[in-house]
């Protein structure tokens, strides 16, 4: 499925098996070479005062955490600014540039945003504060003037544009020795976080690399802060993987973000005294974002305004949970998405994208109409005023009912339930870590006549397929069994599950193959 046969050349084999992070670095191309933005960070001292400003996602907190973590080793001062979802919104604003203009410092780091906030980096560049920029954003319109902007999609190439930005700090500080790099290799852990929150290529032999490193960092010597979250969530340190990550860790880190404030989740990366409530905090937070959430997508379920099938909007509807909402409205329709919350004069969208759309390409066709926006093929967010909301909203409607979608064909490997054991998984599991590029396999299995099918925890979404060899757990998957006169075959998802110790094969029903 990826092109590997037993007639590839061993070397490639073992290279796509086991990247090498070094021989990979050498590879990657950043863009322009930036000799500035070097020997800006070569300065620092202790005597150096520094502010570092990020984003408000797990890829921001990250990128954040890691130019601290740069700074911190190089002995110099650092303070780190992310802006308020709600309030303030993406990207580097001049009120806030006003403000670190006035009260001074050595170095602004700008992190997973600046590529287009011209007027507030040229603000802070002429108080005489230099400005170093690290991004990976889809680069519309004019960039911002600074001769230490570093992002792969200005002139990088493949390796370096599918970087998520903390990925680019990381890359930028070892190839430009900024740190020993036994230290900068401890530091993965920041960019699998990352990596796997933003959703870039893990097809992508670098990212794969890193990832993979970042997780064993994770496994054996966890941040204070994880590991405390680790335990609370059930997950057992040795064996945590990328899904781990996705479904349970990184939407407690982005849930700070969402419907608080993203310092939290930054001060959980670092050690303190404080880290069991911080911890209870960001759960409690998930908690709250899930059950929003979940009452979103009822209330999108049950829409039947036919002027407007794409463009949706509630006032009840919380901003900081609309883009995992979007994401899973998307999935599930196979169709783009815009849901947008008022937030004062103010309103605030996500807009989400199946295969062969373009959330950026459709906003930079409406951007007259926009306060900002900004992101990449499948995902982008968007701010326009009221005034303006009510044309935008028609001509977005119209836009993205115009959109072509690409069916993906799906490859699928013959595969029977029962010829699956914990050391099979285990082995085939060393084609990941799985994620966006590198989609994990996914097994089918013609229906053999017989299958009971029991309910399976307490709201009756739920089922557990006995096929006699083996057990499907069918999540949400209750309403499809009504289809069962017509089956065919199950699709489904092998995965590995500690539960008190005790590690089992569970597999997930995908889909169902009715004829």
């Amino acid at each position: 499925m990826r092109g590997v046969s037993t007639d590839t050349n061993v070397s490639d084999v073992e290279a796509w098996l086991s990247p090498d992070i070094p021989v990979l670095l050498d590879r990657v191309d950043l863009g322009e070479s930036n000799k500035r933005a070097e020997e800006l960070f070569r300065n620092l001292s202790a005597d150096s005062d520094v502010v570092v400003y990020g984003d408000y996602d797990v890829d921001g907190i990250s990128s954040t955490a890691l130019a601290l973590e740069i700074v911190l080793r190089k002995g110099a001062r650092v303070r780190y600014f992310i802006p308020h979802r709600f309030n303030q919104g993406y990207g580097l604003h001049e009120n806030v540039a006003q403000m670190i203009a006035k009260r001074k410092c050595d170095l602004l780091i700008v992190v997973d945003c600046g590529t287009h906030d011209a007027e507030a980096i040229k603000l802070v560049r002429d108080s005489g504060i230099p400005v170093v920029v690290f991004d990976h954003h889809l680069v519309e319109g004019q960039a911002a003037e600074c001769d230490t902007l570093i992002n792969p999609q200005m002139g990088g190439n493949d390796l370096g544009k599918k970087l998520c930005a903390t990925g680019v700090l990381w890359s930028w500080a070892w190839r430009t020795g900024q740190l020993p790099e036994e230290q900068l290799l401890e530091l993965l852990d920041l960019v699998a976080l990352a990596t796997i929150a933003d959703c870039v290529s893990l097809g992508s032999p670098l990212n794969r690399a890193m990832v993979q490193r970042g997780l064993e960092t994770m496994r054996k010597r966890p941040r204070q802060g994880l590991a405390i979250l680790m335990e609370k969530l059930g997950i057992t340190p040795h064996l945590l993987g990328t899904e781990d990550l996705a479904m349970k860790i990184i939407p407690c880190l982005n849930a700070s973000g969402r419907l608080s404030y993203a310092d939290l989740a930054v001060n959980i990366l670092f050690p303190g005294s404080d880290l069991v409530q911080q911890v209870d905090k960001i759960i409690s937070l998930n908690q709250k974002r899930r059950a929003l959430s979940t009452r979103i997508l009822e209330q999108v379920e049950a829409n039947t305004d036919d002027q407007y099938r794409y463009v949706l909007t509630n006032d009840e509807w919380a901003v900081g949970v609309l883009s995992s909402v979007a994401s899973r409205i998307c999935s599930k329709r196979g169709k783009p998405v815009a849901l947008v919350a008022s937030v004062g004069e103010i309103m605030r969208g996500t807009l989400r994208m199946p295969n062969g759309g373009d959330a950026v390409g459709v906003l930079k066709k409406v951007s007259p109409m926009l306060n900002s926006w900004g992101g990449h093929r499948q995902a982008a967010g968007f701010s326009v005023k009221t005034d303006n909301w009510q044309p935008l909203r028609d001509e977005m409607e119209k836009l993205l009912s115009e959109v072509t979608i690409c069916d993906e064909k799906e490859e699928l490997l013959h595969w029977t339930p029962s010829d699956l054991n914990v050391k099979r998984w285990s082995e085939a599991e060393a084609l990941g870590p799985f994620g966006m590029g590198n989609p994990c396999p996914i097994l089918y299995s013609p229906y053999e006549g017989h299958m009971e099918v029991t309910p399976l925890g307490k709201n009756g979404k739920h089922v557990k397929i006995d096929l006699g060899g083996s057990t499907l757990l069918g999540f949400g998957a209750a309403d499809l069994m009504h289809h069962r006169d017509a089956l065919q075959g199950w699709v489904y998802k092998p995965r590995i599950d500690t539960w008190r110790n005790m590690t089992s094969l569970q597999l997930i029903l995908e889909k169902m193959i009715v004829v």
